[in-house]
């Protein structure tokens, strides 16, 4: 294994971190609304899923260039269609998790902008 192998193996920590700072962002904007401890459940998979699913998408705008920048050869067709596919079953794991907590935040908010409607 060359040694750019290895680095592409390795682990992206700036996209860990940028993941990170998303999910906690939603989770400060959210808490700051107001939004209840009893929703924290359903706000840790919401934070997570949303930062997962905009990295997946950087990741997946990176690989389709890689596509069309690689060789005219097949075996590495081959190679970026499979790094491709992983990514969009990445990205419909994520978005399937994401829809429960999602619609409860969601009904959670659209009941507090009526309560806050009739006040």
């Amino acid at each position: 294994m060359t040694t750019a192998q290895r680095l592409e193996l390795a682990p992206d920590l700036d996209e860990a971190k940028r993941g990170a700072t998303l999910a906690h962002s939603i989770v400060i904007k959210l808490k700051e609304m107001g939004l209840p401890d009893d929703m924290d459940p359903h706000l840790a998979k919401l934070c997570t899923d949303l930062a997962d699913l905009c990295s997946a998408q950087r990741l997946l705008t990176e690989q389709v260039e890689s596509l069309l920048k690689s060789e005219d050869d097949w075996d590495a067709v081959g190679d970026n269609l499979v790094d491709i596919r992983a990514t969009i079953d990445h990205i419909g794991w994520h978005m399937k998790r994401v829809r429960r907590p999602m619609t409860q935040i969601t009904r959670w908010a659209y009941r507090q902008n009526e309560t806050d409607e009739l006040q």
